[in-house]
């Protein structure tokens, strides 16, 4: 059994195996990501990244619908 970590996204507390990144972690819960933007402590994770970023315990996951224009 692999080791576990805590993590949150959108205030929603997940327990999730420590080998996720961040792309199959919304693909194993079923987050919707179309148009979505992601932070990680405050940071913009590119979407490029999301296949080779991993999650760390305690991590606060913001996805929400990014919007242009001004």
């Amino acid at each position: 059994m692999s080791d576990l970590i805590s993590i949150e996204l959108n205030g929603v507390p997940y327990r999730v195996e420590v080998t996720h990144t961040l792309s199959s972690f919304l693909e194993h819960h079923g987050i919707a990501t179309q148009g979505c933007a992601i932070a990680i402590s405050n940071q913009i994770i590119p979407r490029s990244e999301w296949q080779k970023r991993g999650l760390s315990q305690g991590e606060s996951i913001s996805l929400f619908q990014a919007i242009a224009g001004g």
